[in-house]
């Protein structure tokens, strides 16, 4: 297994952050900074910034670490567009 970084972006509409190698072990540990001057919300993809589909919200210069497996895609959305890279995902792979 290496350690594996991707710099990535967030969109006002629901974009793929990320789609989890078909090989990755089950239930691979993903870190998530948001470095964008928004939070972001991370989930399927009918999530939403607001309302009833709401993702999980990562603010500002924080991160979060939950459990992806192989296959799975991740979206994210924000209120406003990230720069380039401004979004870093961290894992074993």
């Amino acid at each position: 297994m290496a350690f594996k970084h991707i710099n990535a972006s967030t969109l006002t509409t629901v974009s793929i952050l990320h789609q989890v190698d078909q090989n990755a072990r089950p239930q691979t540990p993903i870190t998530v900074y948001n470095g964008h001057s928004a939070a972001i919300f991370i989930g399927d993809a009918s999530i939403a910034t607001s309302g009833a589909t709401i993702g999980r919200t990562i603010p500002t210069a924080t991160s979060q670490t939950f459990y992806a497996s192989a296959g799975e895609t991740i979206y994210a959305i924000s209120a406003a567009a990230s720069a380039a890279g401004a979004i870093v995902l961290t894992y074993s792979a």
